[in-house]
């Protein structure tokens, strides 16, 4: 393995393990601090730039793009499940009303 392959496994471990960190703390201070969490998501997105890293799709999907406020169900959102034209997740933001749909794979059930 070339050294610059090594160092570049290395970098990736390591925002890794910042980005889960500070979205551990970010959900603890989402529902008291908000602007905390918001803050400390704007931090993990920018280490995740420096290192040409991907959020992992679990956080991403959990954080608004246009506000970076954290989205937390009943809370910070709302979650609807439609059924036009195909099967499909609706998120919207209650802070800046930002839509997201996430489409579902599976087909729907037959009647």
């Amino acid at each position: 393995m070339s050294k610059r392959r090594f160092a570049k496994e290395k970098t990736d471990r390591l925002a890794q393990a910042r980005i889960e960190i500070l979205w551990r703390h970010a959900l603890q201070e989402a529902k008291t601090h908000p602007e905390v969490a918001k803050k400390q998501m704007l931090s993990a997105r920018k280490i995740a730039q420096r290192a040409r890293a991907k959020l992992p799709r679990d956080i991403s999907r959990r954080v608004c793009k246009e506000c970076g406020a954290i989205l937390i169900p009943g809370d910070t959102c709302r979650v609807r499940v439609r059924h036009t034209r195909s099967r499909h997740l609706v998120v919207t933001c209650t802070r800046c009303g930002n839509i997201r749909r996430y489409y579902s794979s599976q087909a729907r059930p037959q009647a």
